[in-house]
């Protein structure tokens, strides 16, 4: 017999710990600890380079620059010789630009080539940042407009509901780790919204067959915590095998796609937590709202 979990009989469980799970996590991410921003979007300097020496990596440049330039970033790119070297800049771009030059002559001296230097200024890294958040909301509307017309209004409410409740917790758990905002970042924000909304789509479609059948000899919310179990081994294991590869990812990927694994890893986490606790719940108690209105 297939064993059967009253997910939407404890949805208000589910919506407290939503709720504290993301109030909590903004207040000290955002008001305590403070929300920090890469040089994508603060602006910064940004120097590229060719080292012909054995055993170099990005660990070993990035140590060069500790207790000497706070907020370097070190990127690896064409290859194992050429690096990427980022830095926040607070007075003369110049100054920084020179200090990352001096810094890797000093050590690498006659086996460096500088083979770029750029400039990200704050108006260009404002307008990332404000890009940035206008791609995530263009994204949640498309989506409430395609799942309005795929099913009924009532579902693309708990949709977009679930997906702004996946965002909210994502970024307030990376604010709270302290981790630093990127294009990255907002990259894989939008993947956890991608991959969130197709396992939510599967359920919904699965309550709407049932409800063809069902809708007349049995209540709504029975027919909704039907639907869930149906799909829940389909959820599970699609998201274990996907959790395994992103996990792969954050241990083994190094620090240049650490924080886009970390939000896949913590997003997938949270959508799936959503697709079964929180989406259909919202559904449930719209459907009762509208109702008992009429």
């Amino acid at each position: 017999m297939e064993r059967k979990f009253d997910f939407i009989g404890k949805r208000y469980f589910a919506y407290l710990f939503s709720l504290t799970l993301i109030v909590g996590s903004w207040i000290y991410g955002a008001y305590i600890k403070g929300p920090k921003f890469g040089i994508d979007f603060t602006g910064g300097a940004l120097v590229q380079v060719r080292i012909d020496e054995k055993g170099v990596n990005t660990g070993t440049i990035r140590e060069l620059f500790k207790g000497k330039l706070p907020g370097v970033s070190v990127q690896n790119v064409e290859g194992e010789n050429a690096y990427m070297v980022k830095a926040p800049v607070s007075g003369n771009p110049n100054k920084t630009i020179k200090e990352i030059k001096e810094v890797l002559k000093k050590r690498f001296d006659g086996k460096l080539t500088v083979l770029k230097v750029e400039m990200i200024g704050p108006t260009v890294g404002k307008e990332l940042r404000e890009k940035g958040i206008m791609a995530i909301i263009y994204a949640l509307i498309g989506i409430l407009i395609y799942v309005a017309w795929r099913f009924e209004p009532i579902f693309a409410f708990g949709a977009v509901l679930a997906l702004v409740h996946d965002a909210l917790a994502t970024t307030g758990i990376f604010m709270s780790v302290g981790r630093e905002f990127s294009l990255p970042v907002i990259a894989a924000l939008l993947t956890v919204i991608g991959y969130s909304i197709n396992d939510t789509i599967v359920v919904y479609d699965r309550i709407r067959e049932n409800m063809k059948t069902l809708l007349r000899s049995k209540p709504f919310e029975e027919i909704v915590n039907d639907s869930i179990n149906q799909t829940l081994s389909r959820t599970i294991i699609t998201s274990l095998t996907t959790l395994f590869v992103v996990l792969c990812l954050y241990l083994f990927g190094g620090g240049v796609i650490n924080d886009f694994a970390f939000v896949l890893l913590v997003g997938i986490t949270v959508g799936t937590y959503s697709s079964i606790f929180i989406a259909s719940a919202i559904v449930v108690d719209w459907y009762k709202y509208v109702k008992k209105e009429k």
